[in-house]
């Protein structure tokens, strides 16, 4: 996944109109000196018929204004927003169904509904600069989910990635962030970064969390330990 530059990024925000929204929208935009725009969800629908231009690098959702038609309409007119736009949910439930997770393709970003500010700007950062913002465990299950089932041999596919394009994607397997990677390999997190976006490429996955999905399918467990 690509990072982004702080200060250049654009984004929508998929919520209710109302004052709250518009209060988080300008905190943020603030905070990370980043433009969105607010779409609310009965006006999905109408977003291939306009003719605005939708070239975002995130799409925001507020999880509990988005209810099923609201969902399968988004999904419909998903190709309207760049195809390397990541998705995160914000004010989910902590108990949340995992299995929701698996109707956002692109989804890099879990917040809560008890999550203040501080916290949102704190993931956001963390998400513009190519990392993952979810709890282990909502990982986990999630991983459990997508796969169902244990790698129990090497695919010779992860042969093709070269000696430090397979070091990153193990330890990326083992959870590692960005910054652990680098200190282990004793590089810099610009060469970490540099080096999962070409793996991410050859693997054929859109963000962090298919890279580790894929390692987990196609390495087998005695290589990631």
């Amino acid at each position: 996944m690509a990072t982004l530059v702080e200060g250049n990024q654009r984004a929508v925000l998929l919520a209710e109109n109302n004052l709250q929204s518009s209060l988080l929208k300008e905190s943020i935009e603030q905070q990370l000196n980043m433009e969105i725009r607010l779409i609310s969800p009965e006006r999905i629908g109408q977003l291939r018929r306009s003719t605005k231009d939708y070239n975002v690098d995130l799409i925001i959702i507020d999880y509990p204004t988005m209810d099923q038609a609201a969902v399968r309409q988004y999904h419909e007119v998903r190709d309207v927003f760049s195809l390397e736009a990541q998705e995160v949910l914000i004010n989910t439930s902590p108990g949340i169904r995992h299995s929701e997770m698996l109707r956002w393709q692109r989804l890099v970003g879990v917040f809560y509904a008890t999550d203040n500010l501080e916290r949102l700007i704190t993931g956001f950062k963390c998400i513009l600069n190519g990392e993952m913002w979810m709890s282990r465990k909502l990982v986990y299950e999630y991983i459990k989910l997508y796969r169902g089932k244990h790698c129990h041999t090497t695919n010779p596919y992860y042969t093709k990635l070269t000696r430090r394009e397979q070091e990153i994607i193990k330890l990326l397997g083992n959870g590692a962030s960005n910054t652990q990677i680098a200190e282990t390999l004793f590089v810099s997190e610009n060469t970490v970064k540099a080096h999962l976006h070409n793996t991410f490429k050859k693997i054929k996955v859109n963000n962090r969390l298919q890279a580790l999905i894929w390692a987990k399918d196609n390495i087998a467990p005695h290589e990631l330990a």
